[in-house]
Parts: structure tokens; sequence; C-alpha cells
């Protein structure tokens, strides 16, 4: 008698927590921004923006790069912290990888250069200043600031856009985009 008076109140406290009554669904998270077709240039930079905005975008990452992609480091940074002179989209995705394992939120603000854009119907090269915040994931570190110059060669084929070349170049002595990608390589 004692077990049935037992279950009986663990059922009654079970139907009284509510644990049995249907619930609204969360929300769906918003999907991750990409463009899946870079038909345009401004659509090809956003790609890359988004990249680094958004950690769910790794995966995109070598999707924006033309076959013999090369990043070039600001000069400056090769002599002054022993870079790298250039790297390969494979290293660019494991920097991109560990650079979200470090960084809980990264904004990326680009703006065009006094210099005229080259564009023509199948190549095009892109000067932009820019700047780039991260916050750490650790919130006992301060936030990172990265700013320069680059300029970002594009080739078209079959209808999309490409990155091909990107250099990277200091504008002050600030921490340029360049030796943040360094760090978290």
């Amino acid at each position: 008698m004692r077990i049935i008076t037992v279950m009986l109140l663990a059922l009654i406290a079970l139907i009284s927590c509510e644990i049995f009554d249907l619930r609204d669904t969360d929300a769906p998270s918003e999907e991750a921004k990409w463009h899946d077709f870079a038909t345009d240039l401004e659509l090809a930079v956003e790609n890359l923006e988004f990249a680094y905005e958004d950690s769910r975008n790794v995966v995109n990452y070598t999707r924006i790069f033309w076959e013999d992609f090369r990043f070039y480091f600001a000069a400056q940074d090769i002599t002054d912290y022993s870079t790298d002179s250039e790297w390969t989209s494979a290293q660019e995705q494991d920097m991109l990888i560990n650079l979200h394992s470090h960084y809980s939120k990264i904004n990326i603000e680009l703006q065009p250069l006094e210099s005229e854009d080259e564009i023509s119907s199948d190549e095009a090269k892109l000067y932009r200043s820019y700047q780039l915040t991260a916050k750490p994931v650790d919130p006992q570190e301060a936030e990172v600031l990265a700013q320069g110059n680059l300029e970002l060669h594009y080739r078209k084929q079959y209808g999309y856009w490409y990155l091909y070349r990107w250099y990277d170049y200091r504008s002050s002595d600030e921490l340029t985009w360049g030796r943040l990608k360094y760090e978290n390589s």
C-alpha cells in the first residue's frame, strides 16, 4: 500500500509540473547571411565580410577564392613581426576557424579609397580602407582593433566573381588585418 501511495504522489507531482503539457516551439534561428551566387562584385565583397562576421560561414569561406588565391602580408609586418610573405586559401581557411574560436563578435567596415577601382568585364581591382573590431571570447581580454588598407583582385568565371589576390597594407602603427590573421594561424 505504501508503494502505491508513493507512486500516486510522484504521479501527481509530475502532472502538476506541467511536464507533459504542450509547449510553443522556439523560433528558428536566423540563417547566416551568404550569397550563393556572387554575380556582381558587391555580393562577392559581402561574402568576404560575412565569412568573418558569422562563424557559421567558415564552411563557405574557401568558396570565395580563385583556385590559386594568394594573400600578401604588409611589407612592414613581414619585417617587423616576421609574418609569412603570402598565404594560400587553405591557410586562410585554417586561420578563420582559429579566429572564430578566439573571438565571439567580429565587425568589418570597408571604405573606398581615393584611388579609383579598376573594373573590366572579367577582372577587378578594388581599393579599400578597413577597420576590423573583434571581441574576444575571454571577457578578461580587451577588444582588438585592426586597421589599414587593402587591395582586392577579383576574377570572373562562369558569371561569378572570385577573389584572386588580396594585398594588405599598413596605414599606421596599428594592428593590420594580416597580422591579426597571422596571430590566429
